[in-house]
């Protein structure tokens, strides 16, 4: 009795859906289609979703913040979207396509983050935040040192301590305790990792210097048998590498630091290719360097400010070097301020570059 019920069932609404198909073909009766609602849910959900998204940014110029502008275009594509919400008229076709438009620009949106610069290649990161910490999570921390200062004293006696250490200072914009300044042998030492020795690097750091020192030392791990960045005479950039081709030292030519004034200063290698930039923009660029970087052939710690660890100075080499390798000559440590060194894996490119400048330089 039930199957019959519903054969029945559907034998009606086969012939009142035929007798309609009929009807609708008469020439005289044209069909008519009620109107359907749009169905706006969908974009309800991402227009409350990029609201969000939009209340919570904030523009500037550092990592985590959003690129001067992004805001205003974002809001634009919000407000696109409103007001299709908002039309009862709106068809599903016009619903759809300020579906599609939103999460489009809330794509861009995200693209407009400004975002550390390779991350995954960044070794160490020394802010000077009140400490000589890494900022990244390799914890490659500094620690405080005093150094050599002095004349060099007979071969092998130890030279003489110069009894300071760095000394938190205000960084570029005037903050207190932002930044070290160095004198007198001071200097921050880090722990030796083959991590700090790659095959290529980038140094990237602000500097202040105060006199034309030749021996200006920014970074250091084990003189000229791993590499070794500073400011030479009248402050040019220069860059010592050791390569399975050999030792090579350039410096950036024309490009000056000058005196007493904050300078970004940043020099890369890479097998063919060693770069140097002042201020984001390449000023020297050298092609007649190859191989890889080598590893040093001892575990030295790495310097910032110093040429050489002072318990390396006048010691006997382990690593087969010829037994004055770590003579001290004289005085070689960095006079003035240092502030926001990085140490890359890798050769940055001139972009990425021009990026760390414009996150850094500005408060």
């Amino acid at each position: 009795m039930k199957k019959q019920k519903l054969y029945l069932l559907l034998l009606l609404g086969l012939l009142f859906g035929s007798m309609s198909v009929i009807s609708s073909c008469k020439k005289d009766d044209p069909a008519v289609t009620p109107p359907v609602a749009a169905d706006k849910a969908k974009l309800s959900s991402v227009l409350d979703s990029v609201n969000v998204i939009y209340n919570a940014a904030v523009e500037g110029t550092k990592p985590g913040k959003y690129a001067a502008g992004s805001k205003a275009t974002f809001k634009t594509a919000i407000d696109a979207g409103t007001t299709t919400k908002n039309d009862a008229a709106a068809t599903q076709s016009a619903v759809n396509t300020a579906v599609t438009s939103l999460r489009r620009a809330a794509r861009d949106f995200q693209n407009s983050l400004i975002q550390e610069v390779s991350v995954a290649n960044l070794m160490a990161q020394y802010k000077f935040n009140g400490n000589a910490n890494d900022a990244t999570a390799n914890g490659n921390n500094g620690v405080l040192k005093t150094g050599p200062a002095g004349a060099a004293p007979t071969f092998p006696t130890p030279p003489a301590d110069g009894t300071q250490l760095p000394v938190l200072v205000a960084d570029r914009f005037g903050n207190a305790n932002q930044a070290y300044g160095f004198d007198n042998g001071a200097y921050i030492e880090v722990p030796y990792k083959a991590a700090l020795n790659p095959q290529a690097v980038t140094i990237s750091a602000w500097v202040k210097r105060v006199d034309n020192n030749a021996n200006n030392y920014i970074v250091s791990l084990n003189r000229w048998t791993s590499y070794k960045f500073q400011l030479q005479d009248f402050g040019k950039p220069f860059l010592t590498v050791a390569t399975i081709k050999g030792i090579s030292d350039k410096d950036s030519d024309s490009g000056i630091v000058p005196l007493n004034t904050w300078t970004h200063v940043v020099s890369s290698y890479v097998d063919g290719t060693m770069k140097f930039y002042i201020n984001g923009a390449l000023v020297k660029t050298y092609t007649d360097v190859t191989g890889a970087m080598t590893a040093a052939p001892q575990n030295v710690n790495l310097c910032i400010g110093q040429q050489l660890p002072k318990d390396i100075y006048n010691s006997a080499p382990t690593g087969g070097q010829s037994k004055d390798y770590f003579q001290y000559y004289s005085a070689a440590y960095f006079k003035g301020q240092l502030d926001d060194i990085r140490i890359y894996n890798r050769a940055l490119s001139d972009a990425e570059v021009t990026s760390i400048y414009t996150i850094e330089a500005t408060q």
